[in-house]
C-alpha cells in the first residue's frame, strides 16, 4: 500500500473562500481523514477512487464533489491527480453564494461543475415523497437475488408507476440503486472481513466472482483486490 504524496501547486484567498491546487502521485492512498471546513474538490487531471459513507466511487477528470465539514473519506489515486479545492471558511447562510462568487471570479470555467456539486442540487424534497418510499428503501432486500417486482409489491404500487416514482425521487432507477447497494455491501465485506471474493459474490447477490469483479470495477474504477489492499483498515 502506498502512502499519500501531495504537492501543493498554489493557493489563493477570496473573502471566506480558500482556493488550493494540489497534485497527488499515482498510487497515492489517503487514509480516512476529515477536513474542518466544507469544500468542493474539482479533479482537473487524473482519476481516483473515493470511499465515503461506505460507498466507493470512481472519479474521472471533471468530477466535482462537495464534502461537508467533518465528513470522513478516503482516496486512492489510480493515476497522478491534480485537484482544485474551494474551502468554505465561513459558516453563515450566504457561504455557498460566496463560494460561487469566488469560482465565477477566479475559475469561471468550473462554475457549472461546482454549482452542481453543492448539496442543494442533490437533496430530495422530503415533503413530496410518496409515503411508501422510505419503507422500500429501508426494508427491501436490495442485495438479494429477488425480482424488483417484489419491491413494487412492497410499495403497493404498479411496477411501472413504482419505477417512474422511484427514479423521480431517488434520482436513479431501481436497478441502478440495487447495483449501488450491492457495491456498498461488497465494499463493507472487503474492508471488514477476509472472506474470499467467491463468498462475497454469493452473499451480495452476484451470480459469481467474475460478475462481482466486473460490476465493482465498472463502478469504482478499481479491482476488488486492489480496493481491499488500499482501504482495508
Amino acid at each position: 500500500m502506498h502512502t499519500s504524496k501531495v504537492h501543493v501547486l498554489g493557493g489563493a484567498r477570496r473573502g471566506a473562500v480558500a482556493i488550493s491546487e494540489l497534485a497527488y502521485d499515482e498510487g497515492s492512498v489517503l487514509a480516512e481523514h476529515r477536513h474542518p471546513h466544507g469544500y468542493v474538490s474539482v479533479l482537473l487531471e487524473g482519476a481516483y477512487t473515493e470511499l465515503r459513507d461506505g460507498l466507493p466511487r470512481y472519479c474521472a477528470a471533471g468530477t466535482a464533489i462537495f464534502h461537508p465539514p467533518g465528513e470522513v473519506h478516503a482516496d486512492c489515486f489510480l493515476a497522478r491527480g491534480r485537484c482544485l479545492n474551494f474551502a468554505i471558511l465561513g459558516d453563515d447562510a450566504g457561504a455557498h453564494a460566496e463560494l460561487l462568487d469566488a469560482v465565477r471570479a477566479m475559475h469561471p470555467e468550473l462554475e457549472r461543475a461546482v454549482r452542481a456539486a453543492l448539496p442543494a442540487s442533490a437533496i430530495r424534497t422530503a415533503r413530496s415523497e410518496p409515503a411508501w418510499l422510505a419503507g422500500v428503501l429501508r426494508d427491501f432486500a436490495w442485495t438479494e437475488p429477488v425480482p424488483l417486482s417484489a419491491a413494487s409489491a412492497l410499495a403497493g404500487t404498479h411496477p411501472t408507476h413504482f419505477a417512474r416514482a422511484f427514479h423521480r425521487y431517488v434520482g436513479m432507477t431501481p436497478s441502478v440503486f440495487r447495483r449501488r447497494e450491492r457495491v456498498r455491501a461488497v465494499s463493507r465485506l472487503l474492508l471488514e472481513s477476509s472472506s474470499p471474493l467467491s463468498s462475497i459474490a454469493q452473499e451480495c447477490g452476484f451470480s459469481d466472482q467474475s460478475h462481482l469483479t466486473n460490476v465493482f470495477r465498472a463502478t469504482t474504477g478499481i479491482s476488488p483486490k486492489r480496493y481491499r489492499g488500499a482501504f482495508a483498515r
